[in-house]
């Protein structure tokens, strides 16, 4: 298995679950929405000075397009699991959201690459059930937050096939940027509609923060795709809640459940297999 492919999607996985988890803490201070913004924002701006820096040339056309949809599909993504959070759905709309996220770079992949060797393929099936087992925490009442959990779950699915496409281009700053950028199409009207009023310069640092490995996710997703199969890299990718749940129980202590404990192991088991 090409090594590079590895260790950017398990690069990616980590920035994510970092990202993930700071931007609990900042949502915790300021209102969710903020949060979004201000990373959107403050990723924007130090893209596009990097795309500036590095002289990227302009995109072709069809990956504008791309990009453009990118950026909002994957705004709608992580506005429809904070709805879910937000009202108290998490134990259903996060796994049902990872679920999907990982299964669409999954059948688009094969479809378009063939099927994986033996090893690999129930690699990819363990790591879809580890991302499963890591999300799930709390109770589940009836089936509320699986709509907000199927919307987020196929946006980013899409998203990483979107992204997938954008690593054709002879840049890697300037698409993220004019995607990032078109991310605020989806945040802005939201924070005019609800703003909220708490202010904290502790969240809006914590903002900036887990904005900054939002893109290094991003970043490090496009070279995962460039080096090999996007299922792979999509499952590979979406191991970022183990992360996340590790993070929150060395830094807070927060109890880590039954199965989770399974997930981490299984995402372990999954790893390796894939890495064949």
């Amino acid at each position: 298995m090409n090594s590079l492919l590895i260790i950017a999607g398990l690069s990616s996985a980590l920035c994510y679950g970092i990202s993930d988890y700071v931007g609990g803490r900042a949502s915790a201070r300021i209102a969710i929405v903020q949060v979004l913004v201000i990373g959107e924002i403050i990723g924007a701006a130090a893209l596009w000075a990097l795309a500036w820096w590095y002289h990227e040339t302009w995109l072709a056309t069809d990956l504008i397009g791309i990009a453009v949809a990118a950026g909002m599909v994957g705004a709608i993504g992580v506005a429809s699991l904070y709805h879910g959070i937000a009202h108290g759905h998490t134990a259903v709309t996060a796994p049902v959201s990872a679920l999907l996220a990982a299964i669409i770079p999954v059948i688009y992949g094969i479809g378009s690459d063939g099927m994986p060797k033996t090893l690999v393929l129930i690699g990819l099936a363990l790591g879809i059930v580890a991302i499963v087992l890591n999300s799930l925490s709390g109770s589940v009442a009836r089936f509320a937050g699986v709509w907000q959990g199927i919307v987020a779950g196929m946006a980013f699915g899409i998203y990483f096939v979107l992204l997938k496409y954008l690593g054709q281009a002879h840049a890697l700053f300037l698409p993220l940027a004019l995607s990032r950028s078109c991310a605020l199409l989806v945040t802005i009207p939201w924070l005019l509609i609800r703003p909220g009023g708490r202010t904290s310069a502790a969240g809006i640092g914590l903002a900036i923060v887990a904005g900054g490995f939002d893109i290094a996710a991003g970043m490090w997703y496009i070279l995962a795709t460039q080096s090999g199969r996007l299922d792979i890299a999509g499952v590979l990718a979406s191991l970022y809640p183990g992360v996340t749940v590790l993070l929150a129980f060395l830094i807070n202590r927060e109890p880590v459940t039954t199965a989770q404990r399974w997930g981490l192991v299984t995402t372990i088991i999954a790893t390796a297999l894939i890495a064949t």
